[in-house]
C-alpha cells in the first residue's frame, strides 16, 4: 500500500498548512516536513462561502485522481487547518470527486462525492470535518 502525501493550504488569514493524508485503508498521518515542491497537483478547493465565495483551502497532491471508484486521497481532519466546520463549496480538479463528511475520520452525514458543488446543502453547510476525493 502506498501512502498519498497531500498538501493543504488555507488562504484563511493569509495562512497556509501543510499536512499529510493516506489513501483509505491507511490512518491519516501529519508530516509537515514533506516536500511542498513535488506537490503541485490540485485536486480541490474548499471555500468557505456557497458559489465559491470566501476564503479558500486548497489540497494538492504528487498526481491526479484515477478513473476508479475508490478513495485516491483523503484528508481525516480540518482541525489543525483552522477549516473544521466552515466549507460551504467546492471546485474539484485533476479527475478528483470529492467527499466531504460532517465529522472527523470520514464519519456522520456525507455529501458528495461530485467535482464541483456550488453550495453543499444546509445539512453540510459549515459542518464540515474530513474529506475524501476519488
Amino acid at each position: 500500500m502506498r501512502v498519498r502525501s497531500l498538501l493543504a493550504s488555507a488562504a484563511l488569514t493569509g495562512a497556509a498548512v501543510f499536512g499529510a493524508v493516506a489513501p483509505a485503508q491507511a490512518a491519516p498521518t501529519n508530516d509537515t516536513d514533506q516536500d511542498v515542491g513535488a506537490l503541485a497537483v490540485v485536486h480541490v478547493v474548499l471555500y468557505q462561502h456557497g458559489n465559491y465565495g470566501g476564503a479558500s483551502f486548497t489540497l494538492n497532491g504528487d498526481y491526479g485522481c484515477d478513473t476508479n471508484a475508490d478513495v485516491d486521497w483523503q484528508l481525516g481532519s480540518y482541525s489543525s487547518s483552522g477549516w473544521n466546520d466552515i466549507v460551504s463549496s467546492f471546485l474539484g480538479y485533476s479527475d478528483c470527486q470529492t467527499r466531504v463528511w460532517e465529522h472527523d475520520n470520514y464519519g456522520g452525514a456525507n455529501y458528495g462525492a461530485y467535482t464541483n458543488s456550488s453550495y453543499v446543502g444546509d445539512a453540510m453547510n459549515d459542518k464540515t470535518s474530513s474529506s475524501q476525493n476519488s
